[in-house]
């Protein structure tokens, strides 16, 4: 008998109809994301001067929008074996995918607001290697959702159960409560869309879009035009005017954060770490320790006044999964000094009061040093003569530039260190905010002693770290040192027989 006839024949399902939504979504997304392209369909619209044009195209475009997702739709199956998840997709192009658990890097549920009412999930899944979401499978029940998911992120042997139906250990995972948990109040949150704040994002986003509306043309130019001369008698008027319209931003910006982790909840039952969190859209993210691949600890000005934290464990390639907005991390927007204490105990990490940092060569602060000594002069000439300032007042300026950037300089300096133990690897840099990333040493998967001519010629190198969560430089080391430190961790790295996926 061939091995094929052994092989249990696969039980191919469509989605329901209500998915139909999530694969217009994917057609808007994908519009905005191919933007440019549309450019020169924009250029007609707006150099033509029939009225009928923009709306032939817009409605063309809504027509195409919602074919295509019908016909996604009708071609989409997707079947589930007992180590796999198996995919086809395509109208004209098929694709067969099949995807084995043992090399799923990541799973998660997003419950978006129209499958909320009928207790439907997007069950998203990352494989090892993988700069995105290689498998999206919408429209699944939620037990089922959340039974597969813990089927993928299950160990070796708990694959071996049938697809669609949980393992004892996994039925008794489910049931009992998790080893340690915690939920963040909505004044965290608040406070997490205080340190995160996209304002200025915001800002962009929203110029375009409210320049194109009749109301601002209509209404709000001729009331500037006829009270224009009343708005520049009042400096403070202008001030006052800015300030609300960049406070009501800020407001904005805080309800979208407030939005996305409104609820969050954090859990941890073994070596798995969960996170759920949304107020109108769930979702729920994922992952199992020993896929760790990078812990961030960081606090940016308002953090630091706030006494907050953000934490953010890395699995995958950061470069190339920015496009897909924090599809490979398992973030934690605001995490206050008692809990972050926690965080370090349970993710392993080196006590605070433990870590041994080690500053690097004030050699370091000689090539920026020499950069910033032509910004006096350059800045001297511009005011002098661009500006026509007096020379004195060019000549203050220049020196107050030139202090403020050597002193940022001095401080950069200061407060980069590095540090390392018998199992992590951690660096840290900030000025106004601070970074801390750690690496587990087991992770490292290539290690390099560079030198520049200008290294050379000062007998230093820089040591550069590359993990599966990116590259990090161990800055100014000399040369027999940096050579002793990645012989020690490469030997390290060698010896250890931990489980690398």
């Amino acid at each position: 008998m061939s091995e094929q006839s052994t092989q249990p024949q696969l039980k191919w399902q469509r989605t329901p109809w209500l998915t139909l939504g999530f694969f217009i979504a994917k057609e808007i997304k994908l519009f905005i994301k191919n933007f440019t392209n549309f450019l020169p369909a924009l250029a007609v619209i707006f150099v033509t001067d029939s009225a009928w044009v923009p709306y032939a195209l817009g409605g063309s475009y809504l027509v195409y929008i919602f074919i295509s997702a019908l016909l996604n739709h009708r071609f989409f199956l997707f079947a589930l074996s007992n180590d796999a998840v198996h995919l086809r997709t395509g109208v004209l192009g098929k694709k067969s995918l099949t995807l084995k658990y043992e090399r799923i890097q990541q799973a998660e549920l997003e419950q978006t607001w129209y499958f909320r009412p009928f207790n439907l999930t997007i069950l998203k899944v990352d494989s090892a290697g993988s700069a995105g979401k290689e498998v999206e499978i919408p429209g699944l029940p939620m037990q089922q959702a959340q039974q597969l998911r813990q089927l993928m992120l299950a160990t070796a042997p708990a694959v071996e159960s049938a697809p669609g139906a949980t393992t004892e250990a996994t039925q008794a995972a489910t049931a009992e409560e998790p080893q340690w948990q915690t939920q963040f109040s909505l004044a965290e949150i608040i406070k997490a869309g205080v340190i995160d704040n996209k304002i200025f994002v915001l800002l962009a986003l929203l110029s375009y879009p409210l320049s194109q509306i009749d109301w601002l043309q209509e209404q709000m130019v001729p009331w500037l035009e006829a009270n224009i001369g009343f708005i520049e008698s009042s400096l403070w008027l202008n001030v006052g005017l800015v300030l609300a319209v960049l406070s009501l931003l800020f407001v904005l910006a805080i309800a979208v954060t407030v939005i996305t982790y409104y609820g969050l909840a954090v859990s941890i039952d073994g070596d798995r770490y969960q996170a759920r969190s949304g107020l109108f859209s769930i979702r729920t993210v994922s992952f199992r320790y020993p896929k760790l691949q990078r812990v961030q600890i960081k606090q940016n000005l308002r953090a630091r006044l706030l006494k907050r934290f953000r934490v953010r464990v890395s699995q995958l390639q950061p470069a190339m999964a920015q496009h897909t907005a924090g599809a490979s991390a398992f973030i934690l927007p605001v995490v206050n000094p008692e809990l972050l204490h926690e965080l370090r105990q349970q993710l392993n990490l080196t006590n605070a009061n433990q870590v041994h940092w080690q500053s690097i060569s004030a050699l370091a602060l000689l090539s920026p040093t020499f950069w910033v000594a032509w910004l006096a002069p350059i800045a001297c000439l511009v005011g002098y003569f661009a500006i026509e300032l007096s020379l004195t007042s060019s000549f203050l300026i220049a020196v107050l530039l030139w202090g403020l950037m050597q002193t940022y300089v001095v401080f950069r300096w200061r407060n980069y260190g590095f540090s390392y133990d018998s199992t992590w690897l951690a660096v840290k840099h900030g000025v106004l905010g601070r970074t801390e990333n750690w690496y587990p040493y087991y992770k490292i998967q290539q290690l390099d002693v560079y030198q520049s001519p200008w290294l050379r010629m000062l007998g230093f190198a820089h040591i550069i770290v590359h993990t599966a969560a990116g590259a990090e430089v161990i800055k100014y080391q000399s040369l027999a040192s940096a050579l002793q430190l990645q012989q020690q961790w490469i030997q390290q790295v060698g010896q250890n027989q931990q489980r690398w996926m």
